[in-house]
């Protein structure tokens, strides 16, 4: 199977789709909730979110483990050259920005915790430059310079704004991020310039997640979570959604594996290709 490339930016011409998907947050900040926090309690987790992320980084797993039988001919379906591959990717990685977004209302919206969100940022880009010096001893010609993990860093810092003032800045900041692409073109497909996702598409790469317009989702997260945590009048709709949400726990075994797993994303999302991959090639290596 020919290796899978970058995922396009809508707005930029890059048609290849992208073997790489979406990455969870670092510390998992976002899981908390910020009713009533002290300088010495942490706020309380939301299941739901832990849950959400974890389904999302069993979708990873299940997308690659697809992607490596077919990369190493183990089946004869490569996910990473069809339609479906390239859907599931970008659906995992917005669902992963939208979190990252309605995580960091959660763990900072009321009251910024600056030591737990640098400390996380700089895990975040310390793990980007992890992948990007990995994929370049292990594939040169397709060094990752802008994936998702760079991605998502960059959108913890860019919609730090919206979570204060009115509600309504997260929405119209998605809607600049979504046009900006579709108003501002840079041409070429340097590195240096693909990233912003204002470019013709990218060269030929493991990954690639650009700024724009992923960065509206990141909004969206922020603006949604905003909206649930907004107070509501007492006995309203909207306040008990927000009250059922908050304090929701799953009942049944496997949701509550997969929610602790929510809680372990990025762990999980460095380890498992290594091991996966490692494990299917010895299976190759036999057959051979």
């Amino acid at each position: 199977m020919r290796r899978a490339r970058a995922l396009p930016a809508h707005g930029a011409a890059s048609p290849t789709p992208s073997r790489t998907v979406a990455v969870p947050n670092a510390a998992d900040p976002g899981t908390r909730a910020v009713t009533a926090p002290t300088h010495s309690q942490r706020p309380a987790r939301w299941a739901a979110i832990d849950l959400a992320r974890g389904v999302a980084i069993v979708a990873v797993v299940a997308f690659h483990t697809t992607w490596d039988l077919g990369n190493l001919r183990l089946i004869r379906w490569n996910i990473g050259e069809h339609f479906a591959g390239t859907a599931l990717a970008h659906t995992i990685a917005g669902t992963f920005l939208v979190l990252t977004g309605a995580s960091l209302v959660l763990a900072h919206g009321r009251r910024s915790r600056w030591p737990a969100f640098w400390r996380r940022e700089l895990k975040l880009v310390a793990c980007a430059l992890l992948l990007t010096a990995a994929s370049w001893v292990y594939q040169p010609r397709e060094v990752i310079t802008f994936g998702i993990l760079h991605s998502i860093a960059a959108a913890s810092l860019l919609v730090l704004p919206a979570m204060r003032g009115p509600r309504w800045t997260a929405w119209a900041a998605a809607l600049v991020a979504v046009a900006l692409p579709w108003m501002i073109h840079l041409p070429g497909r340097s590195s240096w310039s693909s990233w912003t996702g204002l470019a013709d598409g990218t060269r030929p790469t493991l990954d690639w997640q650009p700024v724009l317009p992923w960065l509206a989702l990141a909004f969206a997260g922020v603006g949604v979570m905003r909206w649930l945590l907004s107070p509501g009048r007492p006995g309203s709709e909207h306040a008990a959604a927000s009250a059922k949400l908050r304090s929701w726990q799953p009942a049944f075994k496997p949701a509550r594996w997969v929610a602790t797993a929510g809680r372990h994303t990025l762990a999980i999302y460095l380890l498992h290709q290594p091991i996966v991959f490692g494990v299917l090639w010895l299976v190759a290596r036999s057959r051979a």
